[in-house]
């Protein structure tokens, strides 16, 4: 049986969520932690529960500050090595210092068995959440949830760390003030512009932990149940249980995408077996095809495919790649800056500037193309004061005032001896 985290209601082990007040389900030895201290931080509510372990809502005992703290399943404290290989790799993740990646600041092993880490505590919900409760996403919304989770992985890959088991579970989204403006067209195939009212801030969670708990010693159903949790964003490679490197974190972020734009992800069957042989040997859906009432650009659509190619040498190569076909995908709304130039719109911001050259650019411009001889310092003299006269001297002077001028220039100079 499951147990409601707020109302504690019981429901069958198949429901995701309580069905009074959506809150999501956890198992009893999960609520009886409520209350109780876990190293100095006292955990209070639970937050979400995962194939990894608990993630509850927390205080430090001393300081009070609201954290996260994730309690794992038990039965990986039976693996010493996983859990010091887990703790090197939570030092390695939290190295990668980026503000897309959740910061770890605490890890424990309790003599009782638990292992914790403790988290910056998140204001959000995740990317899981919103898809089984509000469906699809917005083209333009789940293309800027997508640009950030690949800042993040292409930090990460930089210095050497791989996810592994990326999934919307481990995708939290913070809502910020809306920072940009949006290119929309209209019913009437008229664009407009307009202030976005808010966007979402992505964290990405568990990095490295399904990379160090995958042990030699650990048995197969252990590893794809738990570690992995559910198999439907898991790259062939790993489904067949090879090695893999950062183009499996590719594979799935394109799985990830699919999901996002249709509400539900490529491959589906009532068995992981099932799931993980799609994954190896069915070529994905078209989106365009499985979704045709959601708006998906041919772009995004190729965006998808070559990511969750079959081979990781056809897929995009790294993540640098992959955000720049991104940024050509929008459809009817767009970010101004990865839209082009809709008519009737004025541009803003540095699209508003001018075109004309600065004054450094015409100077070397002058002194290139000059051919008196002079030096580069003369030069630069002569077109300073040739661009004043210019400036100050809105039109020519006659001959009658250049002589009036002059005379007058004269007799200042006579009168200063």
């Amino acid at each position: 049986m499951k147990v409601c985290s707020r109302c504690f209601t019981r429901f069958p082990d198949g429901e995701r969520f309580c069905l009074h007040d959506s809150s999501v389900l956890v198992e009893e030895e999960d609520i009886a932690r409520l209350g109780h201290n876990i190293g100095n931080y006292r955990l209070d509510k639970i937050l979400g529960r995962g194939g990894m372990g608990t993630v509850y809502f927390g205080e430090h005992i001393y300081i009070k500050k609201p954290v996260a703290v994730k309690v794992l399943h038990p039965q990986f404290a039976r693996y010493q090595e996983a859990i010091h290989r887990f703790l090197r790799e939570a030092r390695a993740a939290t190295a990668i210092n980026h503000p897309n990646i959740v910061d770890v600041t605490d890890f424990g092993i309790l003599p009782e068995g638990p292992v914790y880490f403790v988290m910056e505590y998140l204001e959000g919900k995740s990317l899981e959440d919103l898809i089984e409760k509000e469906g699809a996403v917005e083209l333009h919304r789940a293309l800027n949830i997508a640009n950030q989770i690949a800042l993040a992985l292409d930090a990460a890959h930089a210095v050497g760390v791989i996810h592994r088991d990326l999934k919307p579970d481990n995708i939290m989204l913070l809502k910020r003030p809306g920072r940009r403006d949006l290119v929309r067209m209209q019913p009437n195939q008229t664009w407009i512009t307009e202030r976005e009212e808010s966007y979402d801030f992505v964290k990405v969670l568990d990095f490295g932990i399904a990379k160090v708990l995958v042990q030699d010693e650990l048995l197969a159903e252990t590893v794809q149940g738990a570690v992995f949790g559910t198999p439907e964003y898991m790259s062939p490679e790993a489904a067949r249980g090879e090695d893999v490197d950062h183009r499996a974190d590719v594979y799935s972020l394109g799985v990830i995408l699919f999901d996002m734009l249709c509400g539900r992800p490529p491959f589906e069957a009532p068995q992981s077996s099932e799931v993980l042989a799609m994954h190896i040997h069915t070529p994905p859906p078209s989106p365009r095809e499985f979704a045709p009432h959601r708006e998906i650009t041919e772009q995004a659509e190729g965006v998808i495919l070559k990511a969750m190619q079959k081979d990781p040498k056809k897929r995009y190569q790294d993540m640098i790649e992959f955000r720049r076909d991104l940024e050509i995908s929008y459809g009817s709304i767009s970010y101004r800056r990865h839209g082009g130039p809709a008519p009737d719109l004025q541009p803003r911001g540095q699209e508003a500037r001018s075109p004309k050259k600065r004054l450094t650019e015409e100077l070397d411009e002058w002194i290139t193309n000059d051919p008196s001889g002079l030096s580069v310092e003369q030069a630069r003299m002569v077109s300073l004061v040739e661009t004043a006269e210019k400036a100050f001297t809105p039109t020519s002077m006659s001959p009658q005032e250049a002589e009036r001028l002059a005379n007058a220039l004269d007799r200042a100079l006579d009168d200063d001896e």
